[in-house]
């Protein structure tokens, strides 16, 4: 090499045009490289302004998850039976005081961040906190008539304990049908996130409500003479923005000020950052463009002296040979490779074209000690036209598999199968026969990018796990069953067709099936009882509650509560010497005709000759 650019060199011509051609390069690499830097400080800034928000969105996406966790504290609480008879007693009832105060704090007790559970009844004018009753009851009643007066259901706040008070942000569930409330107590200090994990310079997320005051102590804070949550909330008041996030530009105080809206709680996230963050980050950087524009002209002089035409042509043919051969190649073991995943989860056989040595390489490769299928179902948030509905779905499908693999791959050894229309399939190929957590937290954050990336919604089960490639079949069709049962009761979650996920199913279900039915036993005179109204004193959607009844009960809810009013109505019939008219009333029918006839197709006579009977 040191020979050739010697006599390259020597020649006068060659001299004059390398030395042009190098100081063309150097200044034309020299203006691209300014030109970059620029857009690259302009992007810098644009990344980190683009970053922030999806960072406050995401906090804003987790804190949103915590009101549907609230929410479930508070069905559980107002399905309990001991919840029922304390909102249902007209007066005062210590026995039933003191066990649902235990209920109240078993259930504050698995939750770290709630320092206070009450139920309020404004009937008797009574109060019980998990807490205990610290004066702190009267003032959670007024809290409670006070902000029903505002019909407002989140409010922040500070609670006396025991010899200390605590800032919380209050959770409210009003119960008109016993005009009741229950209250959930939560540390406001737990929103308050941080943006990076530098605790030198960790940026803290600023929290205001909808009526600016602040939700975090953080917020609290003064600076300038001016407190942080009023210095917020005249921003929002005077710009008025329409988005859920915006960036405000603070020329005056040098700084960026990031906002995100929670949708569930009205609430503003903010975080804040001055412009010597920026400065600091550009500085940086400068030493690397210098380090890469020197690289880069080395490199084109390097290039412009070795690839000259007689070796340039040749290497073009043949890398573009090289490059279509492997193409074809590709493609072709692709497809085998896809078809043989696809049969493996469908039970099919692979097509006779398929060489053995092909199927024996593919055995091998794909093999565990155990097998577990997911199954991932599609669907668009809007409905698509049938004409671009195919193509739309074959990207999406092509979308998850990418984001499957990737995603699931970092933790399980794995492979997304295109199972066509809206399902993609996931086949685990694992070391032991066990379903772990990470399971539900990779489908969460496929879930969640996938979602954020396409107007789509991902739902998911899992199969079951099997120890054979033959049985593979299986856990794709327990996986299947469940998919059907997962849109049917609307879960978003990833739902678990294994044996020790079902059985915490089971219990929960016939817990919820026992407090049904002493709701029923206390209310079976109301005509208006149905499996609807149940569902709506439960939180439950009236097809999912239905379900689980008949599942648990052995019997519809319908035929249940027609059995339960006869069998009172034979009771009365005893007991009393009420006509038919006004007994059909009593336990809960309409027409009283409808429960004659009913009675005799149940017990084969008429309530009279049954009363008549009985009495001879």
């Amino acid at each position: 090499m040191r020979k050739y650019f010697k006599k390259l060199l020597s020649y006068s011509v060659y001299r004059r045009t390398l030395i042009t051609y190098s100081i063309s390069i150097l200044v034309i690499t020299t203006l691209i490289l300014m030109s970059l830097y620029g857009v690259f400080i302009v992007s810098i800034k644009q990344n980190q302004i683009d970053s922030t928000k999806q960072l406050l969105g995401q906090l804003v996406r987790e804190v949103d998850n915590l009101k549907t966790d609230i929410d479930n504290v508070a069905s559980v609480i107002t399905s309990d039976s001991r919840t029922l008879k304390f909102v249902q007693n007209k007066e005062d009832n210590k026995k039933d005081n003191y066990y649902l105060f235990l209920k109240l704090q078993e259930i504050k007790s698995a939750y770290s961040y709630i320092e206070d559970i009450s139920i309020v009844n404004f009937n008797n004018g009574k109060c019980i906190q998990a807490i205990g009753n610290n004066g702190g009851g009267k003032a959670n009643i007024d809290y409670a008539l006070s902000m029903l007066e505002q019909k407002k259901y989140i409010g922040v706040r500070t609670i006396r304990q025991i010899q200390k008070t605590k800032n919380v942000v209050s959770f409210l569930q009003y119960l008109p049908y016993y005009n009741a409330m229950v209250i959930e107590d939560v540390n406001a200090d737990w929103f308050q996130y941080s943006l990076n994990d530098n605790h030198r310079a960790a940026r803290r997320v600023y929290i205001i409500d909808v009526d600016g005051s602040a939700v975090t102590s953080n917020t609290r804070a003064v600076v300038n003479n001016q407190p942080l949550s009023e210095y917020f909330y005249s921003i929002i008041t005077r710009l008025n923005p329409r988005e859920k996030s915006f960036v405000y530009d603070d020329k005056v105080k040098r700084q960026l000020v990031f906002f995100s809206e929670s949708p569930e709680f009205g609430w503003w996230f903010i975080d804040m950052q001055d412009y010597s963050y920026f400065n600091s980050r550009f500085q940086k950087i400068s030493i690397i463009f210098v380090g890469i524009a020197l690289a880069l002209v080395s490199f084109c002089l390097l290039i412009s002296v070795i690839f000259n035409r007689k070796i340039q042509k040749p290497l073009v043919e043949l890398d573009m040979a090289i490059a279509r051969g492997t193409h074809e190649k590709y493609l072709k073991e692709n497809y085998i490779k896809t078809l043989y995943l696809y049969n493996l989860l469908t039970g099919e056989q692979m097509p006779l074209f398929v060489p053995q040595k092909e199927l024996n390489y593919l055995e091998e490769h794909y093999s565990g000690n155990y097998y577990c299928v997911m199954l991932l179902k599609i669907q668009d948030k809007s409905p698509l036209d049938p004409s671009v509905r195919k193509e739309e779905y074959k990207l999406y499908r092509y979308a998850v598999c990418n984001l499957s693999d990737e995603i699931f791959g970092d933790d399980f050894r794995c492979k997304a199968v295109d199972m066509g229309e809206d399902q993609v399939g996931l086949l685990f190929f694992l070391e032991k026969k066990a379903v772990e957590e990470e399971y539900a937290l990779c489908f969460r954050q496929l879930k969640e990018f996938a979602e954020k990336m396409f107007p789509i919604l991902v739902s998911g089960s899992l199969g079951i796990v099997v120890d054979s490639r033959r049985d593979i079949y299986a856990s794709y069709h327990k996986a299947r069953q469940y998919m059907e049962m997962n849109q049917l009761i609307n879960r978003e979650e990833l739902i678990d067709a294994n044996n020790q996920v079902s059985a915490n199913y089971q219990e929960k279900n016939r817990k919820l099936v026992e407090s049904i039915l002493e709701y029923t036993e206390y209310n079976f005179n109301n005509p208006d009882l149905s499996l609807k109204s149940i569902s709506q004193v439960f939180g439950l959607s009236t097809a999912y509650l239905g379900k689980i009844f008949k599942s648990v009960q052995g019997e519809a809810y319908s035929s249940y509560i027609t059995s339960c009013r006869l069998e009172k109505s034979k009771l009365v019939l005893l007991q009393t010497a009420k006509t038919v008219n006004d007994i059909a009333a009593e336990v809960g029918f309409t027409n009283s005709t409808y429960f004659a006839t009913l009675f005799k197709n149940t017990y084969g006579m008429t309530p009279t000759a049954f009363r008549s009977q009985y009495h001879n």
